[in-house]
């Protein structure tokens, strides 16, 4: 929980410095819209100003992110700013070559009691933020405003950190990340909440991280180098404060939103993880990537499709390297997440198209070469309805949950728009749609009543049977079980090596098999 609020802690910081929040023609103001910025997140800011002709400047600037779940809490101090009236009708904000960028983490009394930590325990990370040739300009007025931040190059360096009050140095962890020709534009609105669109371009950008238990041998190395990191997106801040939560449940109910994509073109990463077993060294990239983020009261959207995946690695205890690739992947996801008594819209996507292995792995359980060999393709589509029960974001709700038997939502209705396996000569494909009575849990015991159906057509299964039999995978009775099975639910197809099957459940709790009851 304390990795994940700093993250977004940082993720936030960096947003502002790099894009910042709106601005005015007056200095005061622009540094007025900056707490704004960040209070409308629920931090509260605190900071000492002084105003010298047509500059001011801001030191000791503090940002209480929030309470901890244990109790606790999480600051953040950053060091000095400038902003200075140009005189032309816009202000430049000024920033030290390097600036600081101190977290101070404490557990409460809470955390204590449950052997989480003391009071006493400390985490302080020191994150020192480089700039080469930066500027960053503020223009327009207080209804809309343009920011502009250019900087031939940017760095990120963990430059201390102390856990427990001990001291952890470069042999215990390291981070560092370093970019160049980073531009980045946001256009500012203020009405009824504050709205920012974003444009940011980073040429290349690398990172290094390095962590190693203290008391033993278990250590991680990541190393990712990325070219032509793009982002692009909106974010929606009401404009009175939230109070000091970095919960994003209370955001989403006062109107925040966030939509963005990163995109990158070529992207690398090299993992080591040193164990008791020995040392595995992981290897991924892919040409193409591209993220998009997404947050509202309708429900937080997750979109990746990625191209031209590779993963190879050599692993601790296991004497031959793994290698595998696809010409496509991606994963997308749109969940509920506010309570509700009417059905909101929810949906799951994930393909892996052009799926291949090396001939290593191939030979592990195939090493006569009679299964084809042919790139794999797993692609499922779904989208339905859902009554969400409690608010997914509620930390006490979510925890009731788990010890309650009340389910989070009830699934009004389902469409599976696809649902495709092909590999090893065989082929699966099936589309279906269902809706289902949540007052009915008798006619299936357990689970509420379907009405609808499913489409399932079938390629290649008897051949693909008689090459595991063939390569002593499956016994032959098996396998004559199987096909008969296959016969009460599927017919012949058109074409050889086929079968088509349609499942229908009626609104007479009845189940059909190809208009054949069978239940």
């Amino acid at each position: 929980m304390l990795f994940s609020r700093f993250a977004v802690s940082s993720a936030a910081t960096l947003c502002l410095m790099t894009t910042a929040a709106a601005a005015d023609l007056r200095a005061a103001e622009v540094w007025g819209d900056w707490r704004s910025y960040m209070e409308g997140l629920g931090y509260a800011v605190t900071a000492t100003e002084s105003a010298d002709g047509s500059t001011l400047s801001v030191s000791d600037i503090t940002v209480q992110m929030g309470a901890t779940p244990e109790g606790g809490s999480m600051t953040l101090r950053m060091g000095p700013l400038q902003f200075v009236e140009s005189g032309s009708g816009t202000v430049e904000v000024v920033m030290p070559q390097t600036m600081p960028l101190i977290f101070d983490i404490t557990p409460g009394p809470e955390g204590a009691q449950e052997g989480v930590g003391s009071a006493d325990d400390q985490v302080l990370i020191t994150l020192d933020y480089t700039q080469t040739n930066p500027r960053m300009t503020v223009s327009g007025d207080p209804a809309a405003m343009a920011y502009d931040y250019s900087a031939d190059a940017v760095g990120i360096v963990l430059s201390a950190l102390t856990v427990d009050g001990v001291p952890m140095d470069a042999t215990t962890a390291q981070f560092a990340l370093s970019g160049d020709a980073l531009r980045s534009q946001t256009s500012v609105t203020v009405g009824e909440s504050r709205s920012y669109d974003q444009n940011i371009t980073l040429g290349n950008m690398v990172y290094d991280m390095y962590f190693k238990d203290p008391e033993g041998p278990e250590a991680m190395r990541l190393n990712t180098t990325v070219q032509n990191l793009s982002f692009e997106g909106r974010t929606t801040l009401p404009l009175d404060p939230v109070g000091q939560t970095q919960d994003l449940g209370p955001l989403l109910a006062a109107g925040f939103t966030v939509d963005g994509t990163f995109s990158t073109q070529t992207s690398e990463n090299r993992i080591e993880i040193t164990s008791e077993e020995g040392i595995s060294r992981i290897k991924t990239g892919s040409a193409k990537t591209a993220l998009r983020v997404a947050a509202a009261p309708e429900g937080i959207r997750y979109d990746l499709a990625s191209e031209q995946v590779e993963l190879g690695g050599q692993l601790a205890g296991l004497p031959i390297p793994l290698y595998v690739e696809a010409a496509n992947s991606g994963f997308s996801l749109l969940v509920p997440v506010m309570k509700s008594d009417t059905p909101q819209d929810f949906s799951l996507a994930a393909n892996l198209t052009g799926f291949t292995m090396s001939d290593i792995i191939w030979a592990l359980f195939d090493p006569a070469g009679q299964l084809p060999r042919d790139p794999a393709t797993v692609a499922v589509d779904l989208a339905g309805k859902a009554r969400v029960l409690i608010d997914a974001l509620d930390t006490a709700q979510m925890q009731r949950l788990a010890t309650g038997d009340t389910p989070p939502a009830e699934v009004s209705a389902l469409d599976i728009r696809q649902l495709t396996v092909e590999a090893v000569g065989a082929r699966i494909d099936a589309t279906g749609a269902f809706t289902f009575d949540n007052t009915d849990m008798t006619t299936v015991p357990g689970f509420p009543k379907p009405v609808g159906g499913i489409s399932i057509d079938i390629a290649g299964a008897n051949g693909l049977l008689d090459r595991l039999v063939a390569m002593g995978f499956l016994p032959t009775e098996q396998v004559m079980g199987a096909r008969m099975m296959l016969g009460l639910f599927a017919v012949p197809g058109a074409a050889p090596d086929t079968l088509n099957s349609r499942i229908d459940f009626n609104e007479a709790g009845e189940i059909l098999a190809n208009g054949q009851r069978i239940r």
